[in-house]
């Protein structure tokens, strides 16, 4: 039906553009875990069908954010009966209520985990002092 309005609003208009339409990539949410030790901030992030090449983790400000890509090796196995296995995006942002040092982040993927160590830094204390006039 949607193809059919378009179609006719196409010949209404006068205009006749062909356009290449994309699929669509879905977006997933991973599950993760996030543990807090006294020096450290740990994600423990599932994200099946993705390697290390495949892996973003972005810091600015207080926000994280984790970010994987996959894609279904093709192979040709003969016709296909059931598919739930979809290629995809995964993505989680999250607000780190903490300062870490980002420089010294450790990253590893094993087995579709993502583990991501962010040290704890602590935040600087100033004195400010008060001038008389």
């Amino acid at each position: 039906m949607n193809a059919l309005t378009k179609e006719t609003k196409q010949e209404v208009d006068g205009k006749r553009e062909v356009t290449e339409v994309k699929p669509q990539v879905k977006v997933y949410s991973p599950n993760v875990d996030v543990y807090e030790t006294e020096n450290s901030l740990l994600f423990r992030v599932e994200m099946p069908g993705v390697d290390e090449t495949s892996v973003g983790i972005t810091i600015e400000k207080d926000q994280l954010l984790l970010e994987g890509k996959f894609q279904i090796p093709t192979v040709e196995r003969g016709q296909v009966r059931l598919a739930e296995y979809r290629e995809g995006n995964y993505q989680r942002r999250f607000t780190i209520g903490k300062a870490v040092d980002s420089e010294n982040a450790i990253a590893k993927i094993k087995n579709g985990i993502l583990e991501l160590t962010l040290p704890k830094v602590e935040p600087k204390k100033t004195k400010i002092e008060i001038r008389t006039s």
